[in-house]
């Protein structure tokens, strides 16, 4: 591994915690947790990804407020997610759901860990936030620091990118009333100071 290797430092302390079984990685919206999570398990033979997008609400169950705010903590299903973070620490077995990007809902049952899985990582923005009660399942926790315009000019870019807004402007508009928002969120929670370990 090169000084330069973003990867390194989890990599030392998965090695330094050889039990790890379930790894997450947190981070504002546009910090790139989706990019590195699949980064990291390439270089871990076996490994897969779990990504807490599987656990939005369906679009038929919010109404025009959620649809707005959808990416917002209270948009996603967190007792689902801890329950089956909970099942698979038991089982180190199962299925869970995926994020189906072009039909913009959940896939149920589209991740399979098998029992030979040697590490899940779980991604997703609020994976440290208190109130979801998540963290004491995790055996290493990384937070992804990012600037904060940054990563708003990576998520307009997306939003743009993937048809969730038709014109820059409109993309930009959504990141800074949603996902703007979410982010300031995540901060005021403390979830960055909460994580074993922060990378920028």
């Amino acid at each position: 591994m090169s000084p330069a290797d973003p990867f390194a430092p989890v990599l030392a302390a998965l090695q330094a915690r050889p039990g790890a079984y379930l790894v997450a990685i947190a981070g504002i919206p546009g910090s790139g947790k989706t990019t590195f999570s699949a980064g990291l398990a390439s270089r871990l033979p076996g490994a897969v990804v779990l990504p807490m997008d599987g656990y939005h609400l369906p679009r038929a169950q919010l109404g025009a407020e959620g649809l707005r705010r959808r990416g917002a903590a209270h948009t996603f299903d967190p007792a689902a997610l801890r329950a089956d973070l909970q099942r698979l620490c038991a089982a180190r077995c199962g299925t869970f759901p995926a994020f189906d990007h072009a039909e913009q809902d959940p896939r149920p049952g589209s991740i399979r860990v098998n029992a030979s899985t040697p590490l899940v990582i779980i991604e997703g923005l609020y994976l440290l936030l208190r109130d979801w009660q998540l963290a004491a399942l995790f055996d290493f926790t990384v937070f992804l620091d990012c600037d904060l315009a940054t990563a708003l000019d990576r998520v307009t870019a997306r939003h743009l990118a993937c048809g969730l807004a038709a014109t820059l402007e409109a993309a930009r508009h959504r990141a800074e009333s949603n996902d703007r928002l979410n982010a300031e969120a995540i901060f005021a929670d403390g979830c960055r100071e909460r994580a074993d370990l922060v990378l920028r």
